[in-house]
């Protein structure tokens, strides 16, 4: 040992046992080394899946803030829309009210509005959108009213033919379509010309557009035309309405 220590006898001995025993060494590991390549791969693979469903769920919830978003955007423009109309009524108070229920049978064709008796609300107010006319009330809770559909068979609106001045009565037929009655055969009037409450009856304000005409039939012997109309507001659509009820003291001209 003295020796070695001093000559370096044993260098080339040690360098040989230590290249023998190195594989061996090396075989002894790799349990280890397999056990710990394995452990990391599997971490490596669970933050990958954790970080896949956080991005998951952080795209789920950017999409859901997009179409609330988009949601909104829809809503301001809606009320854009009835505000402009609101603004064209000089003699008429206007309410805002949302839909809240809507019923489209051939026997009852109306929606459910959130304003009712306690809002002012009265019988026979009109409501339209942003487009046309939509229909009147017939019915009123304390929060709540019934507005009929102009489609409704129940419901008729003294309308007059916008280009011509013509004048007419409009019928609810049910599945949003119009019947234009009482217009002779002799009458200009033509497919796309539009309808429009003529006022009479003080019902229905005057001027706001009601339906376009779809299809003219002539009868054989009869005086008077067969009109289809389609109405112009979105009736089984429209998300806001407005209410109209005539201002007090306003008289009718």
């Amino acid at each position: 040992m003295v020796s070695d220590h001093y000559t370096n006898a044993l260098s080339n001995f040690r360098n040989l046992l230590t290249a023998t025993i190195e594989p061996v060494e090396r075989i002894a590991a790799l349990p280890l080394d397999i056990y710990l390549w394995i452990q990391q791969d599997y971490t490596h693979s669970n933050q990958l899946s954790a970080e896949n469903h956080r991005l998951k769920t952080e795209n789920l919830l950017l999409k859901a803030q997009q179409q609330q978003m988009k949601k909104l955007q829809l809503e301001v423009e809606r009320l854009n829309k009835l505000l402009g109309t609101a603004s064209q009524f000089k003699s008429t108070e206007v309410q805002i009210a949302s839909v809240i229920a809507y019923s489209q049978t051939p026997f009852a064709q109306y929606v459910i509005l959130n304003k009712g008796s306690l809002d002012g609300i009265s019988i026979n107010q009109s409501v339209i959108d942003a487009k046309g006319l939509i229909g009147q009330i017939t019915s009123i809770t304390p929060t709540s009213c019934r507005a009929q559909l102009i489609t409704d068979p129940e419901i008729q609106v003294p309308v007059r033919i916008q280009r011509t001045g013509q004048r007419g009565i409009l019928n609810g037929i049910g599945h949003e379509q119009l019947s234009l009655l009482f217009i002779p055969s002799s009458s200009s009037i033509k497919i796309g010309d539009t309808l429009e409450t003529s006022g009479l009856g003080e019902v229905f304000p005057e001027g706001r557009p009601a339906a376009t005409i779809s299809q003219i039939e002539t009868m054989s012997g009869e005086p008077y035309y067969k009109i289809s109309a389609e109405p112009i507001a979105d009736l089984t659509r429209s998300q806001k309405v407005l209410i109209l009820s005539r201002k007090s003291g306003v008289k009718h001209d």
